[in-house]
């Protein structure tokens, strides 16, 4: 019999790795995270995103997280998108997400990422949103403090 780790659990033991680890980019906290909770976790930049209100979102599927990113020519803002998605798998958001359910039952042909992508829309005051807006904050600081250089924020919005 296993037990079901929290997220409290995950969000810890990633931090602890990060620590240990002293990661120098992202790609190298995605890796770490898809292995902190057992799934892996893509990412792919998506054109469509580029004319929607939102930057990024993450959809939850049966075997893996997928992390669909705006593109930009910026790694410090692509950083922190991804930085933010972490932040809604490592906390288990989509295990707090009734209504997600709720939209897959009433309509099961709907896309998965187009239910998550309606959801986005207009939820960044939400509890879930700040919390995954500080992660990726800390992120972000964890990731500069292990660079040999100060990071240049030229670009950032490109």
């Amino acid at each position: 019999m296993t037990e079901r780790v929290g997220a409290d659990d995950f969000v810890e033991a990633f931090w602890a790795r990060g620590a240990a680890e002293g990661w120098s980019d992202v790609d190298q906290a995605v890796s770490a995270a898809a292995e902190v909770v057992g799934k892996p976790i893509v990412v792919r930049e998506e054109a469509f995103l580029a004319a929607e209100p939102v930057c990024g979102f993450v959809a939850t599927l049966e075997r893996r997280h997928l992390v669909m990113i705006s593109p930009t020519a910026s790694q410090t803002f692509r950083s922190f998108v991804i930085g933010h998605e972490l932040g809604h798998i490592l906390h288990r958001h989509q295990d707090h997400a009734p209504q997600a359910a709720y939209i897959r039952d009433v309509i099961p042909d709907l896309p998965e990422y187009k239910v998550e992508r309606a959801l986005a829309r207009g939820l960044f005051s939400n509890e879930y949103e700040h919390e995954a807006e500080v992660f990726a904050d800390r992120l972000a600081g964890l990731i500069r403090g292990h660079r040999g250089r100060p990071s240049a924020f030229r670009g950032v919005f490109g």
